[in-house]
């Protein structure tokens, strides 16, 4: 079933469609930050204080220290050296590749299955099959830190073999602000990611370590791209304290979830689940619930079922969407 739900407001628990109300597993709207209310006061005080976007190069004359402190503030949570803010996750991920694409010209660059767009680099696509078979040789290996929508567990091991003459470029838009994305490698580490899903901000962010950070922040690329809207830097900088709320809520649901749930591909404690059956899509909607079910990556491909479990769920939900799931054999 292909559908569209139109509304004037961003879904919380509880949807419209079809003369109905359901409870909303769709979307990317991991935390639910927008309605808390920190969140709120300080994105109300960004926009008194800085009134509008700010079109700008890095290089410009005058200079806002917001950008910076959040750079400092998230390279400290997520303990890395250095973080460079972008305006999208998508230019994120196009700026890390610009870099260490002119670092290693003649480099062999390698991107396994289903990794995101935002680290495709023409003439590079992902490698077809499955990513067992994925060949990591290559000097620049690209790869998502959990698979977006079919929800996979991608980093199994392997990174703790890889060489210290390799970069290992992880897009992180999935994990980052939700679950560790912490990665133990000897290989030069790059992470990007949006920060719009879990931190719910127009913006996106690279971590790496500061010799990787520097030489981004002098590459034209990233010097003329417009930076990020700072009343939503603003922001994110000071509702921390939301965000460490919303996760431990997050992580709560998720547990419950993945501990109980048949019948869908999933990842222990992780706040999302997938499914290549579509069927499962009726008979979710049948008790209630209304996830995504959409063609990935193009419009001709197979459409799938997936769905997370945004904070503003309740543990009664939890209980009821694992208790519709374990009834799907016999719907």
């Amino acid at each position: 079933m292909s559908y569209q739900i139109h509304q004037n407001s961003i879904p919380e628990r509880i949807v419209s469609f079809e003369g109905k109300e359901y409870r909303w597993l769709g979307g990317t709207n991991y935390l639910n930050i927008g309605t808390h209310p920190l969140f709120q006061e300080k994105l109300q005080e960004g926009i008194r204080i800085f009134s509008q976007n700010w079109g700008s190069s890095r290089l410009n004359n005058f200079r806002m220290d917001v950008w910076e402190n959040l750079e400092a503030d998230l390279a400290k949570r997520f303990r890395v050296e250095a973080a460079a803010l972008c305006s999208s996750g998508l230019l994120a991920g196009q700026t890390a590749m610009q870099s260490i694409a002119q670092k290693y010209p003649e480099a062999k660059i390698s991107l396994a299955p289903k990794t995101h767009p935002a680290l495709w680099r023409h003439p590079h696509l992902p490698t077809p099959g499955e990513f067992s078979a994925w060949e990591k040789e290559a000097q620049i290996l690209c790869m998502d830190g959990i698979g977006s929508p079919w929800v996979e567990e991608f980093l199994t091991g392997f990174e703790q073999q890889l060489s210290p003459n390799q970069t290992l470029i992880v897009d992180e838009s999935h994990r980052l602000g939700i679950v560790s994305t912490q990665i133990q490698t000897p290989a030069n580490l790059i992470q990007t990611s949006s920060l719009s899903k879990a931190f719910g901000i127009p913006a996106g962010i690279i971590l790496g370590s500061k010799d990787t950070i520097e030489t981004i922040k002098k590459d034209p690329f990233w010097i003329g791209a417009s930076p990020a809207n700072p009343a939503y830097v603003y922001a994110c900088l000071h509702a921390q304290e939301a965000y460490d709320e919303r996760v431990i809520l997050s992580a709560e649901l998720a547990k419950a979830f993945t501990k109980n749930a048949t019948h869908v591909h999933l990842v222990p404690n992780y706040p999302a689940f997938s499914s290549d059956n579509t069927a499962i899509f009726d008979h979710l909607k049948s008790h209630g619930f209304l996830c995504n079910q959409f063609a990935y990556p193009h419009p001709q491909s197979a459409p799938l079922c997936r769905a997370i479990l945004p904070s503003c769920l309740n543990m009664q939900d939890i209980e009821e969407l694992t208790q519709a799931l374990s009834t799907y054999e016999n719907a």
